[in-house]
């Protein structure tokens, strides 16, 4: 009888409104937040992002370990021995033919993998878009949602660039440093912040 109390008991937590609508706000594009409050929330996406590193390391884990034939259960010296000589030889064949295996490990993901990195990566883009937008409305008052709008617009831009020409490698990640430092110590005129 009182482990279902204790099974009851979180989830009427989690079910409560109240609750729920505390937790919501973190998530909102409302509100305004002050500049260590800002600082904060980027540092707390840092850790909302561990699951999504860690379904990466699996992945990646999962699919070099089915180009081996060894046991990981066995921690016999030969074993561990085979398993150094397997990874020496593997960075080697990737160093050589690193298409071949990007290819190969593209196509190694399966429909499960990629709602698992969906599920991981959705709530820290979207927990750091509402970041940004909360202090940039703080800061820029009225013009905060066009400035929003052009930053959001920019990332994407300078992502794209990047990614893909890997043209401007140290000056769009100086200007977002730069645009970090302005909206991290910039005063902004609302005294009360409640975001």
């Amino acid at each position: 009888m009182n482990t279902k109390i204790t099974l009851v008991k979180p989830l009427k937590f989690f079910l409560n409104y109240q609750y729920k609508t505390i937790i919501m706000k973190f998530f909102k594009f409302s509100e305004t937040i002050s500049g260590s409050t800002f600082i904060l929330r980027l540092l707390f996406s840092i850790l909302l992002s561990i699951p999504f590193l860690v379904t990466l390391i699996s992945f990646w884990t999962s699919y070099f370990m089915s180009l081996g034939d060894f046991d990981l259960a066995d921690s016999s010296i030969e074993n561990q021995a085979e398993i150094q000589l397997f990874a020496e030889e593997l960075g080697a064949k990737i160093g050589q033919d690193p298409e071949f295996y990007l290819n190969d490990i593209v196509s190694a993901l399966t429909i499960g993998w990629i709602v698992a990195f969906i599920i991981c990566i959705v709530p820290v883009i979207w927990f750091t878009l509402a970041t940004y937008y909360k202090r940039i409305i703080a800061v820029f008052e009225d013009q905060g949602k066009n400035i929003f709008y052009i930053f959001v617009a920019y990332e994407i831009v300078s992502d794209f660039i990047f990614l893909n020409f890997g043209f401007g490698s140290t000056i769009f990640p100086l200007i977002s440093l730069i645009i970090l430092i302005y909206l991290t110590f910039v005063n902004s005129k609302i005294s009360d912040h409640s975001g």
